[in-house]
């Protein structure tokens, strides 16, 4: 072999073996567990929006700090309950960001809101994350829409 077809083949082998080192995204279940407190559920019937904060555990994360918002679109609601969506952030220890976007319905007789969310990327080790989940979330409006609880649960994949 001459000395060019064998630099070409060291040459090949470093790139190979480089991209075989280099870390691919995978996808892994993922599972959150929360509870939060919404400014003003109201709100997430005008243009400005309903907005929560609240803490989570997470995997891949750990313990995190959770906020996002809603918006509700009473026109269009139907007998299983008032359409909507909005954007949440999730905030590791680390500083770490992880951000969805979810959309479903809310049953304001039970307070249950359920749906599907789609993971749209952060900082850190989530900056190019995707994925699909399903979440259920319990909103209490015992004592009316201002300052409502909320627990949350997640389900689904995450690639990052």
């Amino acid at each position: 072999m001459s000395r060019t077809g064998t630099r070409a083949g060291a040459a090949l082998a470093i790139v190979f073996g480089l991209a075989a080192g280099t870390a691919r995204a995978e996808e892994r279940p993922f599972a959150l567990k929360g509870t939060a407190t919404w400014d003003n559920v109201g709100n997430a019937f005008t243009e400005v929006g309903a907005n929560f904060d609240g803490v989570a555990q997470v995997t891949h994360l750990g313990k995190v700090g959770q906020g996002g918002t809603l918006y509700l679109d009473l026109g269009s609601a139907t007998a299983a309950g008032i359409p909507g969506g909005g954007k949440v952030i999730l905030t590791a220890a680390n500083g770490d960001t992880l951000t969805f976007d979810y959309e479903g319905l809310l049953d304001p007789n039970t307070g249950l809101g359920t749906g599907t969310l789609t993971f749209t990327g952060g900082t850190g080790r989530f900056t190019d994350a995707t994925g699909t989940g399903t979440f259920a979330a319990h909103l209490d409006f015992s004592n009316g829409f201002v300052g409502a609880p909320m627990a949350v649960t997640i389900e689904g994949t995450i690639d990052y």
